[in-house]
């Protein structure tokens, strides 16, 4: 008999989709794996045995066989792990002999369970299927030698024949709507599917699955560790989990877990396929592969903006309602949208919405600002990220608002009518975005009073002149003077910080040529206060008739934006 060894790595699967097509189920191969409830055996008058998972794969180097058991000692002292053969016994009759993992247990405590590894890979490249596992008390110390069957198990309803292998036992394959619990690895903790999203990622493009998880139970547990792939008509894709390492759930007690499918869309899936991990060590390397033990199929999932329609209107300075669950954006934090604006590129080609947040700490000691990341939907389906404002300020000082702009590059042609506002999460699976909130929107409406342009300022021009005169030796002939009188009023208690968007003053004469132009800031040493400024400048011609535009500007990466706030002519 020939005994090869083969390392194989294992990567968790994510899935996300936007829409999922009610579409037909289709199967990834015609291979079936059914799944019973597990049933114990007695090994021994004091070890019972389960058998976990058997494993029934073709690879390159001929078919790999592998059983993972768990052998409970029900005794009242330390046993030592019976030295038995193990054997699988296929369908044809044949036997082959389970060698087993150098990890495996060699004692068991009193009323403690163990699990145990078995493999074998047999230069066999047929399709078979396995019916028995059996151990066997083997004497090589006579001849012939003497070989009694101590036990022999079923296996047929539980064998896996690899990743593109699907489930048919209906027990097994659940709904998306479903929640579930992975037997083999826990009674209590449920899961159930809540998001399915597509993000482009440094990586290329993801399928995002979310799930809920629960700890229905009375004491804390942990959250076992599985797998999640992803089922097209012709494909298998691998993903991975985006939580590093799985909590304890205390009772009663929720989180979210992710994973991210390597597909190209949503549309290439049509179900889930959920596994769990088996190892194996020889002398040489640890094998790792993968056991199927429940199928999602994928009509009805949808992600967090699917339905538009059910997402609530925003209304104006509220704190946004955030996932109870997050823990990026604290409770004691009210994080509001209080403006949202068109703005125009300055060398034209793109518009920019700019969102502003209030960020309202109500608590009793400093906290950290939270870097939620934001994302602008058009009604028509594209998306476009925000870009946070480079700001300084760290940290949000008890009972006094800090605001902080976003900016959205957005293409000429969007009106702003119809958007969805979604507050992201890119911290904690970085660089995955997880949805804290989502509301519709659109852009604030223009009004008559035009001091409230600059939130948190409120700002009003009381009056303006120009003054002009000869300038005799000057290199120019004219020498103008502007003078502005502002009243400037903070509306709340807010602070900004120096990168906050500002003012442009252009003077333009009838011809719309800029004459003379000035930036203003709200905070810094020479920041805008009530009062008159005045602005001297030279010109080589002499304007009788000019108008006066005021414009609230910002920097992104795409340059200068800027929005005509007022105009006055005289």
């Amino acid at each position: 008999m020939k005994i090869n060894w083969k390392h194989t790595m294992v990567v968790c699967v994510l899935t996300a989709s936007l829409i999922i097509p009610s579409a037909s189920f289709h199967v990834a191969a015609d291979e079936k794996y059914t799944q019973t409830s597990v049933e114990s055996y007695s090994l021994t008058d004091s070890i019972q045995v389960e058998v976990k998972s058997i494993l029934n794969e073709s690879t390159p180097d001929g078919t790999r066989i592998a059983a993972t058991v768990r052998i409970y000692n029900n005794g009242d002292r330390l046993t030592g792990v019976p030295e038995y053969e193990v054997r699988v016994k296929g369908q044809d009759g044949l036997e082959y002999i389970m060698r087993a993992s150098q990890a495996n247990a060699k004692n068991i405590q009193p009323k403690e369970t163990v699990e145990l590894s078995y493999m074998n890979v047999v230069d066999r490249y047929d399709t078979f299927s396995l019916t028995d596992l059996s151990w066997y008390d083997v004497n090589e110390f006579v001849y012939p030698k003497q070989e009694q069957k101590i036990l022999t198990i079923p296996i047929s309803a539980i064998e896996w024949k690899g990743e593109k292998a699907t489930l048919a036992n209906p027990a097994v394959t659940k709904k998306w709507e479903d929640t579930f619990t992975i037997p083999v690895l826990s009674n209590t903790v449920d899961f159930k599917p809540v998001s399915l999203n597509e993000q482009n990622t440094p990586e290329g493009p993801m399928v995002i699955v979310g799930l809920l998880v629960t700890n229905k139970g009375d004491k804390k547990a942990k959250i076992p560790d599985f797998r999640i792939n992803g089922i097209s008509d012709k494909k298998v894709y691998t993903g991975k989990r985006l939580e590093k390492d799985l909590p304890f759930l205390e009772a009663n007690e929720q989180v979210y877990i992710h994973y991210a499918i390597p597909a190209r869309n949503r549309l290439e899936l049509s179900s889930l396929s959920i596994l769990t991990p088996e190892d194996f060590a020889d002398e040489k390397a640890k094998t790792d592969f993968l056991i199927g033990r429940l199928m999602i199929t994928l009509p009805g999932a949808k992600n967090n903006l699917s339905f538009v329609n059910q997402l609530i209107p925003y209304e104006w300075n509220k704190p946004i309602r955030f996932d109870p669950l997050n823990k990026l954006i604290r409770p004691e934090i009210d994080v509001s949208m209080v403006d949202l604006q068109l703005q125009e590129s300055a060398g034209g080609g793109f518009k920019a919405a700019v969102a502003k947040f209030k960020l309202l700490n109500h608590s009793d000691s400093p906290m950290q600002v939270p870097p939620f990341q934001a994302a602008l939907t058009s009604y028509s389906g594209n998306k476009y990220m925000g870009t946070r404002q480079n700001t300084q300020v760290e940290t949000l000082i008890p009972n006094i608002s800090y605001v902080i702009y976003y900016s959205f590059i957005i293409p000429s042609s969007e009106t702003g009518e119809q958007l969805i506002m979604e507050i992201l999460d890119n911290k904690s699976v970085e660089p995955y975005n997880i949805s804290l909130a989502a509301f519709k929107t659109k852009v604030m409406e223009e009004t008559s009073d035009k001091s409230l342009a600059f939130y948190p300022f409120q700002v009003t021009m009381n009056d303006w002149s120009l003054g002009a005169n000869y300038n005799m030796g000057g290199s120019l002939p004219y020498a103008y003077k502007l003078n502005v009188d502002f009243n400037i009023k903070l509306q709340d208690e807010v602070v900004v910080d120096q990168s906050f968007s500002k003012m442009r003053l252009e003077l333009v004469d009838t011809k719309n040529r800029i004459m003379t132009s000035k930036v203003l800031s709200f905070t810094g040493e020479n920041k805008l206060v009530s009062g008159t400024q005045t602005l001297n400048f030279d010109l080589d011609r002499l304007e009788t008739t000019v108008s006066l535009h005021m414009y609230e500007i910002i920097d992104t990466p795409f340059g200068e934006v800027r929005r005509l706030v007022q105009t006055w002519k005289r």
